[in-house]
């Protein structure tokens, strides 16, 4: 055996150092426990909000008055919110825009839209509106508007929305609004085709060739209910069965050949010289 086998005692164990060369190892830098509780409390202020007024509500209420008389307010109050529907809009928006914010943080951090520190983007406040709602986002250093952009598909998939929409602030770029769309207010009042009906009648679009006649207004239909001053009874306009449906006219008449131009005579030109003058 070697001289430096016998001088290394047996049980002193070999330490293998790895090789990273080129690549860097990034690690999450460590965070107070408190730190990340005060930023739990911070995500879900909303509904800590909640429980709290409405624990606070009860034990107030049943400090004045008996405990039969307090489930009844709360019934109460339960079903005025479910049967007004301004009352049930608003809250189910409110619900909506808390759980808006609580998915898209979850879709940027599977997405890994953070930056090296493994922090994702700050965010400020969430609102519903007309078509969905809204969510502000405040970046922190290392994430750019750009990278929330690239992520519009997923985000309205884990919002189960059906659009997503990224707009920076021009004046400061770290503060970017997210605009999760659900719905589309102007879809009711497109103008619509008598295609359309054809095509939900017949299942399929009207062959080439045909013309397709839209339906005819309320037919004018003589009625005694009423009588002008010449004792003339008034028309009334109704609907007949087959009012509504648009009707198909195909034309089968063979194509009408275009008309071949007829020759034009020029007169031949003799002795006049005028013709050339």
């Amino acid at each position: 055996m070697s001289a430096n086998n016998n001088s290394r005692p047996a049980n002193r164990p070999i330490i293998r150092r790895a090789r990273t060369d080129s690549f860097e190892v990034i690690t999450a830098p460590t965070r107070h426990p408190a730190a990340r509780v005060l930023g739990l409390l911070i995500r879900l202020r909303a509904e800590i909000a909640v429980v709290v007024g409405l624990v606070a509500a009860y034990a107030l209420m049943l400090g004045w008055l008996p405990p039969v008389a307090v489930s009844a307010i709360v019934a109460v109050a339960v079903a005025v919110v479910l049967a007004v529907p301004a009352l049930r809009r608003f809250v189910s928006h409110r619900a909506s825009a808390v759980m808006t914010r609580h998915r898209l943080r979850q879709v940027l951090v599977e997405r890994r839209c953070l930056n090296f520190s493994r922090s994702a983007p700050l965010f400020l406040w969430s609102h519903p509106t007309e078509v969905g709602e809204t969510v502000w986002l405040l970046l922190r250093a290392g994430i750019s508007p750009s990278d929330v952009e690239n992520e519009t598909e997923w985000i309205a998939s884990g919002c189960f929305a059906r659009d997503a929409r990224v707009t920076p602030v021009r004046r400061m770029s770290a503060l970017v609004r997210v605009e999760v769309i659900r719905r589309d207010p102007l879809a009711q009042a497109l103008i619509a085709s008598e295609l359309d009906d054809w095509t939900a009648i017949a299942g399929q679009a009207p062959p080439r060739g045909t013309q397709v006649v839209p339906p005819k207004p309320g037919n004018q239909h003589w009625s005694g209910t009423g009588n002008r001053a010449d004792h003339c009874p008034t028309p009334r306009a109704t609907l007949d069965e087959h009012d509504n449906v648009p009707s198909v006219v195909i034309e089968h008449a063979d194509p009408v050949p275009a008309a071949t131009p007829e020759p034009v005579a020029v007169p031949e030109r003799g002795g006049d010289w005028s013709d050339y003058v």
